[in-house]
């Protein structure tokens, strides 16, 4: 006797049954986060967005298992979070889920006009203590320009 778990059978108000379907799951204990619940509603639907992104990303970036790209073609696009003239609400609400720990930026495709390289972060659960900042390397150039903007101010 196999000690094997039964393959999970997908029910059909959570999907369209395809066998490619990818699901990312949200546990309770981060969405009841003060973190979390901080964020706005466009906000969490991206970190949502990102997670079935990571998920889904058959080819990682660095070959890297726990990174995942987000560029235009898939906010904008495939998943229709935000219009090609919103970009700066998808910035923004990406900065928000780095400032908040719960992505990093790996690489800024910025400069070089490539996808922008994430990896999610765990430094959510220390948001609002004093064991919580934001390390310049995890951030995007945009934020860095801005930070230096601040700090030059």
């Amino acid at each position: 006797m196999s000690g094997r778990k039964p393959k999970y059978i997908k029910k059909p108000f959570e999907s369209n049954c395809s066998s490619s379907d990818v699901s990312a799951n949200i546990y309770e204990s981060m969405m009841t986060h003060p973190a979390y619940i901080d964020l706005s509603a466009n906000q969490k639907v991206l970190y949502e967005y990102c997670k079935l992104q990571y998920y889904a990303e058959k080819r990682k970036p660095n070959n890297d298992p726990e990174q995942f790209t987000m560029n235009q073609n898939k906010w904008c696009f495939k998943y229709r979070l935000y219009t090609k003239n919103n970009a700066k609400g998808f910035y923004r609400d990406m900065e928000a889920l780095i400032d908040h720990g719960f992505i990093a930026c790996v690489e800024s495709g910025r400069a070089t006009r490539t996808k922008s390289i994430y990896k999610f972060s765990s430094a959510w659960l220390n948001w609002g203590t004093e064991r919580f900042a934001v390390s310049p390397a995890d951030m995007t150039a945009g934020m860095l320009a801005k930070r230096r903007k601040e700090t030059q101010s």
